[in-house]
């Protein structure tokens, strides 16, 4: 029988052609004649750990070897080649039938022969080698060593076969020998050195060089070494020159040892590296693009083991004549003439394998001439621009660092433990520093050299923007001078322009803004602009409007500090304060608003569109601006940015800037005007559920326009006063203040005064349980409208009588009312108003049974005070939600909608919607059963009914209390309201 393992593993005889057993034999062959335990085997089979069916795997693996190997043999009959003993198994191999063991042979018998028979003794060991030992076996530890050491042997045997062929003079046949040999292992130097001395001998002097450098390039790429002082000097022998002991030149500066973060970038470039499109790194001005470009240099140099040049285009020198110096060339061979100097350049790089760094990179025209030419080569370029021109390029950018970036490199410099004792203070240090990695540096490096310096104090010297570039310095480590550089290489327009941009004090702006700052059209202000992004001293991206949103970096408006330009910045508040007011028209209207002849078409449109949208991303700034305009004495600016700022924000969320026109006014003592700002900031304060405030400031705007003499506005405000009385339980006064209104209004002849007045009369002479007045009041009101020169009062007329004819069961002429309310509503662009007529028809339709109908009204009445920003109406529409909901037998969500409006009821006083609120409550609660809860909520609302002067209502709460409690405690107090109902007795 034959084994043969210098190779694929083969026998003479079929063997199994599972792995398993495979692997078995190559374990018992590789110790022939020895018990191999079952442990070795495990071991062999399961590196990484067995199986728990480890050993009856191997067991069957044993098996059918047996069955191979001695088929129809007992397993203990002495002619079984594999027998199992001492916990192992034992394969019994005999004299000649093992390929390893005639190798061994021919090659102790060629160690004794001499000339000739010496070589054939070689040549036939090396015969017996049919590829890799064990070649199509999956090896364990075990047979991996076993195979080790056959290579080793076998290049032993080829070494001295070779020799004696170099001696013998044969080099063509060393040549064809060695070639198949050193593709398999090309870094093997012997092989090279021997296969090199061959070819050159045969005249192939160049092959034999080629050889040389793939054995050089192999060591490098594999082992990152050099090649030795053989190999060097067989390269010496056939070149003339030998290669320099030290290899190929690196002149990569040292890395960063503290650098910390930019995993991604790193990857990319890394990514990018692998073909010869040069790679961008561009960011801004002490962005750390040096660092980045020299740390993942160091990653990546083995691959390019004919070397790794730098070169800073700031400096002075010819940068080529440089980099072939640095490649070897002679001064002498380097060319006088650029051109020529180009094309050395470009030719001695086409087969090397390069690596360059040009740093500090201005244009494209610089950078094309000193890009190698090799499709091995690569390039990074570090530049403060994009360098859009440069073809093929792959831009990577290095933006600001993350705030944990930016913490741990601070860490990494300063220490952690001095970090971790002020928390606080770090974040206030790391946002003075903006992302940038170069002022996160000195930071880091300031705090280092003065131990004593608490981060505290640090982070305040910081805060003082006067001084915080003079504060970001440690030795030559300096922000300062850094950004006045990237500053200098800009054109006079450019600095210009961003010395206007940096002049009102923001730090982002929408496009228009910039365009009104800069003075400029359009379409040149945004090619500006884009320059700028472009350079990395603005950034850009669109805000949630549509709008592109720059952003000047902290440090950046430091270092161009200086006075503002009065006639930019009014320009610029003068195109806020008229976007301002137009996106406060379009705020209550259902469709844009007329375009204003004062700002672009375009801006004018978008705005339109989404005013809420542009409200939030601009509120800061114009509270800004509203302060800016005041303080530069542009007093009629100033009041129209303040009153645009308080019609989108309310007084209450835009504190004082939204109060600054009424201070002018005050100020000014104009007694008109400061009761005209007061009664609108009233209604502000009302509409955002305010009802304290918005009283005060009715109150107020009262006793203006009375001491002015101004019947017109004294109504406005008496009306506006009642509206709050009778929600807050004042019915007395709601009705007096009413009743003065009305005569005032009268007498001046102020028609939709008085509609307003009578429609408001006549809800409250309903809730008050006086149906004959409240229908006398809203004939009135109606009538009245109908002589007005709009058509709105009418609407909100109609509006507020169908509510009353809806309560008394009068649907049909409700449900006309309040179509007709709707259609004026929505012709009048008044979302407001829509949003209450809206509700009133969900009303409508909850209470004659059309429940898909009715949540379609109170969801886009919801929508529409929710946009406005009117969170008090929209408690009412909860609360209507609530008992449609209830109506329709939806329970939970319901109990939701009834829940968030006796939470907001509660929160503005609001006592008259609180009682609404816990009527629908308690009606829920019985109809889900739950008798106690109803009886306490129906109670409390009849009690706060009582108490408010609504008698009516009072009744409607007792009536369906009395189906929840029998008890009768609650007739007496029913026969009151009945008597306040029919007798009259209200407020005089």
């Amino acid at each position: 029988m034959e084994f043969k393992v210098l190779g694929p593993l083969a026998a003479s005889v079929p063997l199994p052609s599972a792995a398993q057993p495979r692997r078995v034999l190559a374990v018992l062959l590789a110790r022939p004649n020895e018990y191999v335990h079952r442990d070795t085997l495990v071991d062999e089979l399961w590196p990484q750990g067995p199986p728990s069916s480890a050993a009856a795997v191997v067991q069957m693996a044993v098996s059918k070897l047996r069955k191979a190997l001695s088929p129809g043999v007992p397993v203990d009959d002495v002619r079984q080649r594999l027998r199992s003993g001492r916990n192992g198994y034992r394969l019994t191999v005999s004299a000649g039938e093992l390929d390893v063991t005639a190798f061994s042979e021919l090659t102790a018998a060629a160690a004794k022969a001499t000339g000739a028979e010496r070589g054939t003794l070689l040549e036939q060991a090396l015969g017996l080698w049919r590829g890799r030992a064990f070649a199509d076996v999956p090896v364990g530890p075990l047979v991996e060593a076993h195979r080790l050491w056959l290579e080793d042997q076998r290049s032993s045997v080829l070494g001295k076969l070779v020799e004696l062929e170099l001696a013998a003079g044969d080099h063509r046949a060393v040549a064809d020998r060695l070639g198949p040999e050193l593709a398999a292992r090309p870094g093997d130097e012997r092989l090279a050195g021997w296969l090199a001395e061959a070819l050159h001998r045969i005249g192939r002097r160049d092959a034999a060089l080629a050889v040389l450098d793939r054995c050089r390039q192999a060591l490098w790429e594999h082992a990152g070494v050099s090649p030795g002082e053989d190999l060097l000097a067989v390269h010496r022998r056939i070149a003339g020159t030998g290669w320099s002991a030290g290899g190929a030149p690196c002149r990569l500066p040292p890395a960063t040892p503290d650098f910390t973060g930019r995993a991604g970038e790193l990857a990319e470039v890394g990514r990018a590296l692998r073909g010869p499109a040069p790679v961008v790194l561009h960011g801004a001005a002490g962005s750390g693009k040096s660092a980045l470009a020299v740390q993942a240099a160091w990653r990546v140099r083995k691959r390019f083991p004919d070397g790794q040049l730098v070169a800073d285009l700031r400096d002075d020198g010819d940068v080529l004549a440089g980099f072939l110096r640095a490649l070897g060339l002679a001064e002498a061979e380097i060319p006088a003439d650029r051109t020529g100097r180009i094309s050395l350049w470009q030719s001695h790089t086409a087969d090397r394998r390069v690596l360059v760094i040009l740093e500090n990179g201005r244009s494209e025209a610089e950078i094309r001439p000193l890009l190698p030419s090799g499709p091995g080569c690569a390039v990074i370029v570090t530049t403060r621009r994009r360098l859009a021109g440069l073809v093929g390029a792959r831009p990577v950018e290095v933006g600001a660092l993350s705030d944990a970036e930016s913490r741990d490199l601070l860490g990494a410099i300063a220490g952690e433990t001095r970090l971790a004792a002020e928390p606080d203070a770090v974040r206030r240090v790391l946002a003075c520093c903006d992302g940038l990695a170069l002022a996160v540096r000195a930071a880091g490096t300031k705090l280092l050299q003065r131990p004593r310096l608490s981060v505290a104090e640090f982070a305040a010297r910081l805060e003082n923007e006067r001084l915080r570039l003079d504060e970001l310095a440690a030795g030559d480590l300096r922000v300062r001078p850094v950004l006045a550089d990237a500053l200098a290489e800009l054109s006079p327009r450019q600095r210009k322009s961003l010395r206007l941009l940096g002049s009102p004090g923001v730090s982002e702006f929408a496009g228009w803004f910039a365009t009104a700052l800069l003075g400029r059209a359009p379409g040149e202000a945004t090619e500006l602009l884009d320059e700028l992004v472009d350079d990395h001293l603005l950034h850009a991206e669109p805000d949630r409007t549509g709008f592109v949103r720059y952003r000047l970096p902290g440090l950046i408006r430091l270092a161009l500090r200086e006075p503002p330009d009065p006639g930019a910045l009014r320009r610029a508040l003068t195109a806020m304060a008229a976007l301002a007011e137009h996106a406060s028209a379009a705020l209550g209207a259902e469709y844009p608003p007329s375009r204003r002849g004062d700002v672009p078409a375009a801006v004018s449109d978008r705005v339109a569109a989404d005013p809420i949208g542009w409200r939030d991303v601009e509120s800061a700034n114009l509270a800004l601006a509203v302060r800016t305009a005041k303080n530069h004495g542009w007093t009629e600016l100033a009041m129209r940015l303040a009153d645009a700022y308080s019609d989108l924000v309310g007084p209450r969320k835009g504190g004082s800037p939204a109060w600054l026109g009424f201070g002018i006014v005050r100020d000014r003592v104009d007694l008109p005007a400061e009761a005209g700002k007061l009664l609108k900031l009233g209604h502000a304060h009302a509409d955002a559920g305010d009802l304290a405030r918005a009283r005060t400031c009715f109150s107020l705007a009262e006793g203006r326009f009375r001491s002015v003499g101004d019947h017109p506005g004294t109504g406005s405000a008496l009306i506006a006063l009642a509206d709050v009385d009778a929600d807050t339980g004042r019915t007395g006064a709601a009705v007096h203040a009413l009743r003065e209104a009305l005569d005032l209004l009268r007498d001046c002849g102020d028609l939709a005064g008085q509609a307003m007045a009578s429609a408001q009369f006549g809800s409250l002479w309903d809730d008050l349980g006086d149906s004959r007045r409240a229908k006398e009041c809203f004939d009135a009101s109606l009538l009245l409208s109908l002589h007005c020169e709009d058509g709105r009062q009418h609407d909100r007329s109609a509006k507020r009588y169908a509510d009353v004819l809806r309560r008394n069961g009068r649907m049909d002429e409700a449900g006309e009312l309040l179509t007709s309310a709707l259609i004026g509503t929505r012709s009048s662009r008044e979302r407001h108003w829509e949003a209450h007529v809206l509700r009133s028809l969900g009303d409508l339709h909850a209470k004659t049974g059309d429940a898909e109908e009715s949540e379609r009204c109170l969801s886009r009445s919801l929508e529409l005070f929710k946009y406005v920003g009117h969170r008090h109406a929209a408690a009412y529409t909860h609360r209507s939600f609530g008992e449609s909901l209830r109506l329709a037998g939806e329970h939970g969500r319901a109990a939701e909608h009834l829940s968030l409006a006796m939470s907001t009821f509660r929160d503005l006083g609001d006592r008259r919607g609180g009682g609404y609120a816990l009527l629908s409550f308690g009606r829920l609660r019985a109809d889900e059963g739950v008798a106690t809860e109803a009886a306490e909520g129906l109670r409390t609302a009849a009690g706060l009914f009582r108490e408010l002067g609504f008698p009516v209502w009072e009744l409607r709460a007792l009536k369906d209390l009395s189906a929840v409690d029998q008890s009768g405690r609650q007739r007496d107090r029913a026969r009151e309201a009945l008597t306040k109902i029919r007798f009259g007795a209200t407020p005089a």
